[in-house]
């Protein structure tokens, strides 16, 4: 009952983003908070609902990898591709070299633990983004670029994120670390690559019309084989995706297989991704204390920093590169954290308690503060830009030209 109830929250908190525009994952959270307030379930369910979610959110981390990697079309999005795999590159790259030193040396927290919260907070989300940068007439290629940083973000922040866990649980020194961090990486890359084109060789022979439900299954065997070996999981998964997004291209090479149909793969992996993190979601809600006031406050000073972290890295990517232009501004505003960040909280939770105890009320107000500070900054700095649904927006080349000089 539990659970159905929160995949029927899940679907409203859909229709409260369509119908008036708020986001499903703060009414999801909210639900949660008010489920953690008023009892309405009781304790012992709630402790059943957490040994749930380490499995949970290994499905999550998994569909969130490989969705995003999907969703990178190399033909729509062209050379806007390399572009925004740099500034991907670079919000994790400022975030960690320079909030890490920040918690560690201001709020004197562990070095690799304050590692491991600014690798958690380095996201850009794109549930957030896109929506935000659709409503403006930008440029095209500008859109396509901060597209593909938030999908590429969110893979390149889990990834980061679980190399920091699995050194946590490495009780060795540091050679013994750096031999366990390459032998994980390089089985990986040659799990996640062998069991891919395997896999389109299989899906050659034996297509069907639910070859995506055998693939989403193959994602979770390669998860499990890969964490038996000590290999990387979700770097091998990051792998597999890769190459099942561009089995036309690999096909060509190999020439074991035909294009896959990444769109049908893209719906049903979206459909599973709604209700794993509706249930994160809703059950962050209920364990985050929100009258822990001095979090707040943390969490203020943490946002304040983030918001000119990425100013910082966006004028600097701007003054090499000259990408931005006069959007600059405007694309220094994309501050806000979103359900990356949820679905890690939750994974901090199963694997280390600790620091989930410690710091999950933090991370929690960041995530809040910074979708409302990014709100504020794009309504500021998008006045100048036409709406996309404006009349004027559209094209006038074909109109007489009495009518342009109305216009």
């Amino acid at each position: 009952m539990i659970l159905a109830a929160i995949m029927l929250l899940g679907f409203v908190g859909e229709i409260g983003f369509r119908k008036k525009r708020i986001p499903d994952m703060l009414l999801l959270l909210l639900i949660g908070i008010f489920i953690h307030y008023s009892g309405i379930i009781p304790d012992a369910f709630v402790s059943i609902l957490r040994e749930l979610l380490s499995f949970v959110g290994i499905i999550a981390l998994t569909l969130i990898v490989f969705g995003g990697v999907l969703k990178l079309d190399l033909e729509r999005f062209g050379g806007s591709v390399t572009k925004g795999i740099a500034i991907a590159s670079a919000d994790i790259i400022f975030v960690m070299g320079i909030l890490t030193p920040f918690l560690y040396f201001v709020f004197k927290i562990h070095l690799l633990v304050a590692l491991l919260l600014s690798a958690i907070l380095s996201e850009t989300a794109v549930s957030f983004v896109i929506p935000l940068l659709s409503r403006i007439g930008a440029r095209e290629e500008l859109k396509h670029a901060v597209e593909v940083e938030t999908i590429f973000n969110s893979v390149l922040n889990i990834i980061v994120v679980l190399f920091i866990l699995n050194i946590m649980t490495q009780q060795s020194s540091i050679i013994g670390m750096t031999g366990f961090l390459f032998a994980s990486i390089s089985e990986a890359i040659v799990l996640g690559g062998v069991v891919g084109v395997v896999w389109l060789i299989v899906l050659k022979h034996a297509l069907t019309s639910h070859y995506y439900v055998a693939t989403i299954a193959m994602l979770l065997v390669l998860w499990g084989v890969s964490d038996y070996l000590n290999a990387s999981a979700i770097l091998s998964v990051f792998i597999f995706s890769i190459i099942i997004a561009n089995s036309s291209f690999i096909s060509r090479i190999i020439r074991v297989s035909e294009a896959i149909n990444t769109q049908q793969l893209d719906t049903f992996n979206s459909e599973i991704t709604f209700i794993v993190l509706t249930f994160f979601y809703v059950y962050i809600g209920i364990l985050v204390n929100v009258l822990d006031f001095r979090a707040l406050l943390t969490a203020f000073i943490v946002v304040v920093i983030l918001v000119a972290i990425r100013f910082l890295e966006i004028f600097s990517l701007n003054g090499m590169t000259k990408w931005f232009g006069r959007d600059a501004t405007m694309v220094s505003s994309f501050v806000q954290r979103g359900p990356t960040v949820i679905v890690l909280l939750g994974i901090l939770l199963s694997l280390n308690p600790s620091i989930f105890k410690l710091y999950g009320n933090t991370i929690f107000y960041t995530v809040i503060l910074t979708i409302l500070a990014g709100s504020i900054l794009f309504s500021i700095s998008s006045r100048k830009y036409i709406s996309a649904a404006s009349p004027i927006s559209q094209p006038i080349a074909e109109m007489p030209k009495d009518e342009v000089q109305i216009k």
